[in-house]
């Protein structure tokens, strides 16, 4: 045990730097754990819109040259907010967001759900996870 009291005397920087990585870990795992909507790949993203899910793009109109997945309505992502009124009336169907590689999808999801949207989806990985495996896309 002297060993221990030791190393955290003579290396106090890396003791506190454990402590906040590992806060920082508890921290997220919490989060992911208390979140409201799921998070799903884009196989389950698949069968979800073969059961006639509302699909949201929320990438930024530069983004979009890469394709769009088949009838998926795109939002820019700082514009859904003001434009929550244009996709009310899918709020009671499943609805899966994605973005370019999934993490702006995740906020727009949690914007939903206290929007009353009652089944919302956030597709891990995004728009680069649908391509690389090799799901379909639409250019236009």
């Amino acid at each position: 045990m002297e060993e221990y009291y030791n190393f955290i005397s003579n290396n106090p920087v890396l003791f506190i730097l454990f402590f906040v990585i590992l806060g920082f870990i508890i921290f997220n795992e919490y989060k992911t754990l208390t979140q409201k909507f799921k998070n799903i790949t884009p196989q389950d993203a698949v069968f979800l819109i073969n059961k006639d899910a509302f699909i949201l793009d929320v990438r930024e109109s530069s983004e979009l040259n890469q394709g769009t997945i088949k009838d998926s309505k795109h939002i820019n992502f700082s514009s859904v907010e003001t434009s929550l009124d244009s996709i009310k009336k899918y709020s009671s169907k499943p609805t899966i967001v994605y973005c370019k590689s999934g993490v702006r999808s995740a906020t727009i999801s949690n914007i939903l759900l206290k929007n009353n949207f009652n089944e919302v989806y956030s597709m891990k990985g995004g728009f680069e996870a649908w391509v690389s495996d090799n799901l379909p896309v639409v250019k236009s």
